[in-house]
C-alpha cells in the first residue's frame, strides 16, 4: 500500500493546526495509507501535550528550538515512512480528493517531480501559490511589472486559466508533494533560510536535479493565511522582515558579481526608501496596530542590514546555519 507522509511544521499556530488536523482525520485511507507528522518548533506554551491527547494517531515531535520551516521539514522527513512526502502548512484545510489526486497525477506523469495544487482562502478567493524564479527583472516591483508587460503573451500562455496542469518555476511550500526517493536526490531543505524563500530554493534544487515543478488546478485546498506569522504586530513585523533577509539569502546563493550587487541594492533601497514615510508616521501613531507593525518591520529590516554588514552574511541570525557563516 502506498503511504503518504504529511509533514506539518508548527509554532504556536494551534487554532489553525487544530482545524488542519481535524481535516486530515476525516480522510479515508482505503487505497493509500496516510501518516501525519507535526514538528513543533518548541512552542513551549504548554499546548503540545493537549494536542497529543486530542490527536493520538498524529506523531508530534518537538524540535530543539524555533529553528525555522526548513529545519522543521527536514526533521519531519527523518521520521517519515511514506513513499510520498506532503509538506503542508498548519493553516491548510486538506481533503482526500486533493491528496489522492496529487498522488495519482504524479504516478501518471513520471516527468513531474514536485507537485502542488490550487489553493483558495476561506472566503473562496483563489490564490496564486506559484511564480517565477527571482532574477534581476523579476525580483522587485517596478522591474517585475515591466517584465510582465514585455512577456505578457508568453506568461499568459504558460499560466492560462484553462490549463489543468501548469509548470511554474516555483510553487509555495504551503502544499508540496514529492516522492521520498526524489526528495533524497535534492539534499533536502536548505537551513540557510529561517522563514520564507525556502520553498523557492527547494524548487530551484528540484530543477537542478533535472526535475519538473508543476501545479494541478484539478484539485484544491483551503489556505487560511497567518497561522503563526500574524499573531500580533511584533510577530507580524518579525516574520515580514524575514521575507527581505531571505530574498537576499537567495540572491547570494545563486548570483554573483555586478548582477548580485544590483539585486541586493534594488531590494534594500526599494524597501528602505519606499517604506520610510510610513515608518516615520508610525512613531506618533504607534497605537494604530497596522502602523505599529510597519514601524517594527522597518526597524527589524534595518537591524538585519546592519547585522549583514557587520558579520558579512545575509543569513538570518535565527537560522540554524547562522553561526557557520558569521564566525
Amino acid at each position: 500500500m502506498t503511504t503518504v507522509s504529511v509533514i506539518i511544521v508548527n509554532y504556536r499556530g494551534w487554532r489553525h493546526l487544530n482545524t488542519c488536523l481535524d481535516s486530515l482525520s476525516k480522510i479515508n485511507a482505503d487505497i493509500y495509507q496516510l501518516e501525519t507528522i507535526v514538528i513543533d518548533n518548541f512552542s513551549n506554551d504548554g499546548k503540545l501535550d493537549e494536542f497529543q491527547r486530542r490527536f493520538p494517531t498524529v506523531r508530534f515531535i518537538q524540535n530543539t528550538g524555533n529553528n525555522g520551516f526548513s529545519n522543521g521539514c527536514n526533521l519531519g522527513v527523518a521520521h517519515a515512512n511514506g513513499d510520498y512526502l506532503l509538506f503542508m502548512n498548519s493553516d491548510i484545510i486538506a481533503n482526500a480528493e486533493a491528496i489522492w489526486g496529487m498522488v495519482d497525477t504524479i504516478e501518471r506523469d513520471p516527468g513531474i517531480t514536485l507537485l502542488s495544487c490550487s489553493q483558495q482562502n476561506s472566503s473562496g478567493r483563489k490564490e496564486h501559490p506559484y511564480g517565477l524564479f527571482p532574477d534581476l527583472l523579476t525580483l522587485n516591483g517596478l522591474p517585475r511589472a515591466f517584465y510582465k508587460m514585455a512577456k505578457g503573451s508568453e506568461l499568459k500562455d504558460r499560466f492560462q486559466a484553462e490549463k489543468e496542469l501548469i509548470y511554474p518555476d516555483w510553487v509555495s511550500g504551503s502544499v508540496m508533494m514529492i516522492s521520498a526517493d526524489n526528495f533524497r536526490k535534492t539534499n533536502g531543505w536548505c537551513d540557510d533560510y529561517w522563514l520564507y524563500y525556502e520553498d523557492v530554493e527547494f524548487c530551484w534544487n528540484v530543477r537542478e536535479i533535472g526535475g519538473e515543478v508543476a501545479l494541478t488546478r484539478q484539485f484544491s485546498m483551503i489556505h487560511n493565511h497567518g497561522g503563526a506569522t500574524r499573531i500580533n504586530p511584533r510577530t507580524t513585523a518579525l516574520t515580514k522582515a524575514e521575507v527581505r533577509i531571505s530574498k537576499h539569502v537567495f540572491v547570494s546563493r545563486h548570483f554573483s558579481g555586478l548582477k548580485a550587487f544590483l539585486m541586493h541594492f534594488m531590494t534594500a533601497a526599494g524597501f528602505l526608501i519606499g517604506n520610510l514615510f510610513v515608518a516615520l508616521l508610525s512613531l506618533p501613531l504607534f497605537f494604530v496596530p497596522k502602523l505599529n507593525a510597519y514601524g517594527r518591520l522597518y526597524l527589524n529590516v534595518l537591524s538585519n542590514y546592519i547585522s549583514a554588514i557587520r558579520y558579512r552574511t545575509w543569513v538570518s541570525p535565527r537560522s540554524v546555519n547562522y553561526q557557520k557563516y558569521s564566525e
